[in-house]
């Protein structure tokens, strides 16, 4: 994943559809965001301290499970499904 721009410098792949197959659904990535305004081809981007802060914590051995939601239902499962704070 080479670009000009900087987006790519720090990311994750999250691994669903690995390896990559036809048909299997897309290729996830969380990486650095253009700007908070701009839109993405289906990556989550977000704040280039944000993307920092998840590499550090990140465990790979500890097999992560990626779950995103809309802050509402967030707020209803969080307790049942023991989520950290926002």
């Amino acid at each position: 994943m080479h670009r000009k721009d900087e987006v790519y410098r720090q990311g994750i792949v999250v691994e669903h559809n690995t390896p990559a197959a036809a048909k299997g659904g897309s290729c996830i990535f969380m990486h650095i965001w253009r700007s908070n305004s701009t839109p993405t081809d289906g990556c989550t981007a977000m704040d280039p301290q944000n993307i920092k802060h998840l590499l550090d914590w990140l465990d790979p051995q500890k097999n992560p499970l990626l779950v995103q939601m809309p802050v509402a239902q967030y707020e209803l499962y969080k307790e049942r499904w023991k989520l950290p704070e926002r």
